[in-house]
């Protein structure tokens, strides 16, 4: 039989690595927040293991916390972090609601790093408003392109262009450069929308995009690297409503000029 010294060892280094483990995981969630913040360009604080304080008088530890002021209105995400083996069951599911519950006014995601979640825990969440995830739903951001920008969604508003992308894109060139032409950027959502009902009815994966700040260092790293031809829509010489449209060719520098 062990001794209880050792058992009390084992038990420490196997709780030692446990933590690590979690820790870890929860620093790749505080990225991927600080990237999402950046892309979408929103001031918001990204913090982790924050305790705040609940109605029960409790003081409960947040993993992440996603804050930012979106018109004078302040939003919060609580994100749970479990990078476990076993299946995330209703028990984790219904501490993390009560967590939010008595924090009050404030959203939760709660993301597994491998596990998946028991169907128990899917109904807690769906009832109470509580966003699943699976680690692996992050690959894009994870494999390859976390250096470089999240793919921006509809959401994401121009600065100051918008594009169209290849949603079922596996790599950088795949997503941004799928048209003959190159990568063409609209200065006016409206415009891109028109050309989009004009000339791309054949293009079933595409997405109207907002180039965010980093999108757009991207996009001038393709222009210098791989001589990717880029051309800005002109406005003033085109007519909405009949092709052809025409675009003016933009190199480096004048890509430059729009990067703060």
């Amino acid at each position: 039989m062990k001794s209880s010294e050792n058992f009390i060892c084992e038990v420490m280094v196997m709780n030692n690595t446990s933590q690590i483990k979690g820790e870890k995981f929860e620093s790749i969630v505080e990225k991927i927040y600080i990237q999402i913040a950046n892309n979408e360009r929103i001031k918001a604080k990204v913090e982790k293991r924050v305790p705040m304080l609940g109605a029960d008088g409790a003081s409960h530890e947040i993993d992440v916390l996603y804050s930012f002021e979106h018109f004078g209105v302040k939003y919060r995400v609580a994100v749970e972090c479990k990078n476990w083996k076993n299946p995330i069951n209703v028990s984790q599911l219904r501490d993390f609601s009560y967590k939010l519950e008595k924090i009050g006014n404030i959203n939760g995601i709660f993301i597994s790093a491998e596990s998946k979640f028991q169907d128990g825990a899917q109904k807690v969440s769906t009832y109470n408003g509580i966003k699943l995830i699976k680690y692996d739903e992050f690959d894009r951001f994870i494999n390859g392109q976390n250096d470089q920008y999240l793919v921006p969604d509809y959401k994401t508003i121009g600065d100051p262009f918008w594009m169209f992308m290849n949603s079922t894109g596996k790599n950088s060139i795949e997503q941004n450069v799928f048209l003959e032409e190159g990568i063409l950027l609209f200065e006016n959502k409206y415009f891109a929308e028109q050309f989009q009902k004009l000339c791309l009815l054949n293009y079933g994966d595409i997405k109207l995009v907002g180039v965010s700040q980093s999108h757009l260092n991207e996009i001038k790293s393709l222009k210098n690297k791989n001589k990717v031809s880029v051309k800005l829509f002109n406005q003033f010489t085109s007519d909405l409503y009949k092709t052809p449209y025409h675009f003016w060719d933009l190199d480096a520098s004048d890509i430059e000029m729009y990067i703060r």
